[in-house]
Formats: structure tokens, sequence, C-alpha cells
């Protein structure tokens, strides 16, 4: 079987990379054909204005990075109450949590971190 856990030489590797960022943040996950997911998602550090490490020092409005994403997930809902809202609608409508859940479930809690009643 697969892991996708990071192996002590990969953690090793990102605690020296310079480039190497962890930022709180949430993402959308989209099944989107066998093997193959798509995501959107956002991070907030206020106070860095321009400044924000995940724009790299750019001052252009977007920027492509193209690398590896290291997720710590504080918890993880499966829902299928965003049918049709497409990624764009993903990442600008905000998040109604309960109706998220009315449709799914909390898939993972590792920390007990979820706003979710416990069944």
């Amino acid at each position: 079987m697969d892991s996708y856990r990071p192996s002590d030489a990969a953690l090793a590797g990102l605690m020296l990379d310079p480039h190497a960022r962890h930022v709180p943040s949430w993402m959308y996950v989209q099944d989107s054909g066998p093997g193959l997911v798509t995501f959107v998602g956002s991070s907030r550090i206020p106070g860095t204005g321009d400044a924000h490490p995940l724009r790299y020092g750019s001052r252009r409005i977007h920027q492509l990075i193209v690398g590896e994403i290291l997720v710590r997930p504080h918890y993880a809902v499966g829902t299928d109450a965003l049918l049709g809202h497409g990624l764009g609608g993903l990442a600008t409508n905000g998040h109604d949590f309960r109706a998220v859940l009315e449709h799914g479930e909390i898939v993972l809690d590792p920390t007990a971190a979820s706003p979710a009643p416990p069944n």
C-alpha cells in the first residue's frame, strides 16, 4: 500500500528549504476523475499585507506555484452539498458548515477541532 505520509528525510528537507512555507489555510478538494482532484483555498495572516509568505515577495496579483503541498488537517468534512458550485464558487461563497454537514459527514478530526456536535 502506498504511503502519502512524508518521510523523515522529506520533513528534514522541508525544515532546511528556505522557500518552504507553513501557513494557516483552508481548501476545498473536488473529485475530478480517476486519480485526479482539483482544489481551491485560501490563507490569511493578518497584518502581512503584500508580504504574505505565499506571495514570495511578488507584487503581482497572481503567483503560479508549482511544487508540493504539505497538508496538516485540523478536520475534514466529506459532502455533496456543494455539487455544481464550481471551484470559483467554492472559493468565494463562504462556508455554511451546517448545510455541508447535512449532506455529509466528518471524515477526519484528529484534534477534536471540528465545530460539529458529536454523534
